[in-house]
């Protein structure tokens, strides 16, 4: 009567593993081969505590190894994307608001875009000079006088 029964096993597993496709974070996919790992003792013949310990420790170790595993594979290029403000460091820009020791925020314009900025190292930037953004912190650009050669 249920010797085909491995087959619903593994039946389910596939469908669980194409509903990983829908699904964010890949955790559906390790029910689905846990489920057809647990198909070979169901094929066997094996008593029902044997299917329900080989799906138990299948998907423990699929779960923990195996996630880490592919998150780290399909991740780790995305480190080095640089955001737009990123984009901006080493750019050229001109001051449009002055800062100094008394009001360290000012205004900068670089890419016919104006930002919040400070002086790196609080030096005293005057109005109309040219800076290179040095680097981004939050929504304010770090700056330095001088211009790019």
């Amino acid at each position: 009567m249920y010797e085909n029964l491995w087959w619903v096993w593994v039946v389910a597993g596939l469908l669980l593993v194409v509903l990983e496709v829908f699904t964010p974070g890949f955790i559906v996919m390790w029910f689905g081969i846990a489920a057809m790992i647990s198909a070979v003792p169901v094929y066997l013949g094996a008593s029902t505590k044997v299917i329900v310990a080989t799906y138990t420790v299948s998907l423990l170790l699929l779960t923990v190894f195996g996630r880490r595993i592919t998150l780290n594979l399909f991740t780790k290029d995305r480190v080095d994307i640089k955001t737009n403000t990123d984009s901006l460091i080493g750019r050229a820009g001109v001051v449009t608001t002055g800062m100094h020791p008394a009001q360290p925020v000012g205004r900068v314009r670089v890419n016919s875009e104006s930002w919040s900025a400070v002086s790196d190292g609080g030096d005293a930037i005057a109005e109309g000079e040219n800076v290179v953004v040095q680097g981004v912190e939050g929504v304010k650009l770090i700056v330095k006088k001088g211009c790019m050669t």
